[in-house]
């Protein structure tokens, strides 16, 4: 694209932004959001196991990790607390492609991991402390666990972000008449699929919440239907879209 720009006497853009952004962001941040649940829960399982409220030291860190305020405030609202880790998981891979990604260098990879460390500082002097965990986790009582820990998540967040969303780069697949017409069927059909998603979850939730009451309450369960249907339907309407569009030999 930027060969023909030069030949036809028009300035090449300086905008490194690749063409198919939006989908390769939403497909990667759904994800890495997955993955950094997967490793929550894991953590989470190996607290509950390994903890011991009146055992050594590290045995009353973990048994911490799985007992404190942070914990007792999303285990009231579980559904509501998935559904806003991965809009926010959603959110950050938009950021990253739009913004971060075209302004590192170096493999996907590496690009992920340096992003990661900017959600994990927030995390740390931010949200731990509005949750009730204290500045940089004090609160828990668990040590160092809660920051390394966070640490530890928002690495592989990073880690499987970069190196998905890198995937057509770096294999020469990007920047090809077939992939600007694949990205803006894409970016259509993260926006339907997206707007159905949001509609249809909202619509699932306030049905089953009355059954789900231990989980939170009706509105909330709801509202976090909504957003994990908005996230799923934004990344099937991507690949649909991605799918439906056709090319000459």
């Amino acid at each position: 694209m930027h060969n023909d720009l030069k030949l036809s006497g028009q300035p090449a853009s300086t905008d490194s932004r690749r063409e198919d952004w939006l989908r390769d962001s939403v497909i990667s941040g759904f994800l890495a959001t997955f993955a950094m649940t997967v490793v929550v829960a894991a953590a989470y399982g190996f607290s509950r196991y390994l903890g011991d409220a009146t055992g050594s030291t590290v045995e009353r860190w973990l048994w911490a990790l799985s007992h404190n305020e942070m914990i007792a405030t999303t285990d009231n609202q579980v559904v509501l607390a998935i559904a806003l880790n991965l809009l926010m998981g959603m959110i950050l891979a938009l950021v990253y492609g739009r913004v971060v990604e075209p302004a590192l260098s170096g493999p996907g990879s590496k690009k992920g991991l340096i992003f990661s460390l900017v959600p994990f500082i927030l995390s740390v002097v931010a949200f731990f402390p509005v949750m009730g965990g204290g500045f940089l986790g004090s609160e828990i009582n668990a040590g160092p666990l809660p920051v390394l820990g966070n640490l530890i998540l928002h690495l592989v967040y990073g880690a499987v972000l970069g190196s998905v969303y890198g995937i057509a780069l770096e294999s020469g697949l990007d920047d090809t008449e077939a992939e600007r017409a694949n990205a803006a069927a894409a970016e259509r059909g993260a926006a339907i699929g997206g707007l159905v998603g949001l509609a249809l979850g909202a619509l699932a939730g306030w049905i089953i919440g009355p059954s789900l009451d231990s989980l939170g309450t009706r509105n909330a369960i709801a509202l976090g239907g909504a957003m994990i249907g908005a996230a799923m339907g934004a990344m099937a309407g991507s690949m649909l879209g991605m799918g439906g569009v056709e090319h000459p030999t």
